[in-house]
């Protein structure tokens, strides 16, 4: 095993810890006991690049922190093996499934930070670019396989049209370096044209220190024809949770290719620790923006600036900075119409009541006042998680042009009870429609929620749930997964 030694932990590619990779395609089904297991804790993080005119490929990053797995004492010797798979579905369709091994050995159970192993790995994956893409990543404990993490991943799979400029997701990467004068021999997977890229699954910087590392990035950027020869600039930013610019930087590129690449390696060490969220865009010769990318977050450790004092404000103040006290009448309505979901009766009365522009924006403010865990930041942390859970239902569950992802009822569980536990995808079969289960651990007891794709246009329609004030039906796998009865599906369709 190789090991790179820092301060806070260190990294192990476990690819080479007796990896077996299986390609073949299957299908498992857990019972409900099942799911109700320890949880065992797993990194993930994915990008989207383009592989060819027809094809993306999409990179699945995983990493354990070995002391927080389970050792057993086998000679002598701490060991400990995990078993994985991981499913690709297309639409409502399984393409294939990987599976394999993890085996680790520690010679000491101590569990302090300077004994931390990272431990990584990555897939890839090629798929026609612009089909709707999930995946499923499972592991369990080899000995206990009550000891496991399982969670489905909505993917963007975007078409990147060689008609305009594009850019990839961004990777984050614990360190990159040439493959010809490489340190170690590491997985093929991390080789991307003649560096390794390793994978940083958890997102966190270190950014000072005598082994303070630098804030690796890695991305790609598509160019149309008619820029080769040409030159470019690429813009990198930085920006803290109040939305406020904390750094810039650019760097000017002579176009050579339709296709390129970028791996740049920031130091951080001005920043304090916190937050922030990382993007990139490319600017033409003459200031024109051709390409921006998605925001990339990112946690950063500086043990020389701890988190930075936030300025405090009065009421007065919070409201003339809120995005509220701009909206127009409409806006207003339509931001209450998806806050019902999380409102109480009289709140919801309240605003029904209300008549004029101003009150709405009032009321608005202290809605979400009422919620922030810290009223007097400028910074609204309820709004702002309320905000990425809309825009995620938006971007994975809507249903063609007609019905935004937050009307839907997986978008109305996921704005009301947050993120799920675990979240099984069933694809469809023969004579099977396809259905998701949601189970939330702490909600209730534990409470599952099941819903089925009743016409096979991506709209799943919530038909079971055991949590207290949902709609309860036992009989709905044989009513809705298997059932014909169209004039009751129908019709559970419609009061839904």
């Amino acid at each position: 095993m190789k090991f790179i030694n820092y301060k806070r932990r260190r990294i192990e590619i476990i690819s080479f810890a007796r990896e077996i990779a299986l390609f073949f395609s299957f299908f498992i089904v857990f019972s409900p006991f099942d799911i109700l297991g320890k949880n065992l804790p797993v990194f993930i993080d994915y990008c989207v690049f383009r592989r060819n005119e027809q094809e993306n490929l999409i990179e699945v990053y995983y990493g354990f922190i070995d002391n927080q797995l389970q050792f057993y004492n086998r000679g002598g010797k701490y060991s400990t093996e995990l078993n994985l798979e991981l499913r690709f579905f297309a639409k409502d369709s399984l393409l294939d499934t990987y599976e394999w091994s993890v085996y680790h050995e520690r010679q000491t159970l101590d569990t302090s930070k300077d004994q931390q192993n990272l431990l990584v790995g990555q897939k890839n994956f090629s798929i026609k670019s612009g089909v709707p893409t999930k995946f499923e990543f499972y592991c369990f404990d080899a000995v206990d396989s009550s000891f496991r993490f399982r969670k489905t991943f909505d993917v963007e799979n975007p078409d990147f049209s060689k008609s305009r400029c594009t850019i990839s997701d961004i990777q984050i990467a614990q360190f990159i370096e040439r493959s010809d004068t490489a340190s170690f021999l590491w997985q093929q997977e991390f080789l991307k044209g003649k560096f390794y890229v390793i994978p940083n699954p958890t997102l966190e910087v270190i950014g000072s220190g005598d082994v303070g590392l630098p804030l690796y990035t890695y991305f790609e950027y598509y160019l149309s024809q008619d820029l080769i020869g040409k030159e470019i600039k690429i813009e990198y930013r930085i920006f803290n949770t109040l939305q406020e610019e904390v750094f810039y930087s650019f760097r000017k590129v002579k176009v050579s290719s339709t296709a390129q690449f970028d791996i740049n390696g920031f130091a951080l060490d001005a920043l304090h620790s916190a937050s922030y969220v990382f993007e990139t865009r490319i600017v033409g010769s003459n200031g024109e923006l051709l390409a921006q990318s998605r925001k990339k977050k990112f946690y950063l450790f500086n043990s020389a600036l701890p988190p930075e004092p936030i300025k405090k404000y009065t009421e007065s103040e919070l409201f003339e900075k809120s995005v509220f006290s701009s909206m127009n009448d409409s806006t207003l309505t339509v931001e209450f119409e998806k806050a019902k979901y999380i409102a109480n009766d009289y709140e919801k009365e309240l605003f029904k009541s209300l008549t004029t522009t101003e009150a709405k924006r009032r009321f608005l403010f202290q809605f979400w006042r009422r919620r922030n865990p810290d009223t007097t930041l400028i910074y609204n942390k309820a709004y702002d998680d309320f905000q990425q859970k809309i825009n995620y239902a938006n971007r994975f569950f809507s249903v063609g042009g007609n019905l935004e992802g937050w009307k839907t009822d997986r978008g109305r569980v996921l704005i009301q009870y947050g993120e799920p536990t675990t979240r099984e995808y069933h694809p469809r079969e023969p004579n099977k429609r396809s259905y998701e289960i949601w189970f939330y651990s702490e909600l209730q007891g534990g409470a599952f929620f099941y819903f089925v794709d009743l016409f096979g246009n991506g709209n799943y329609v919530l038909v079971h749930s055991t949590a207290i004030n949902e709609i309860y039906n036992e009989n709905w796998y044989s009513d809705f997964v298997t059932g014909t009865n169209t004039e009751r599906i129908q019709k559970m369709f419609l009061i839904r």
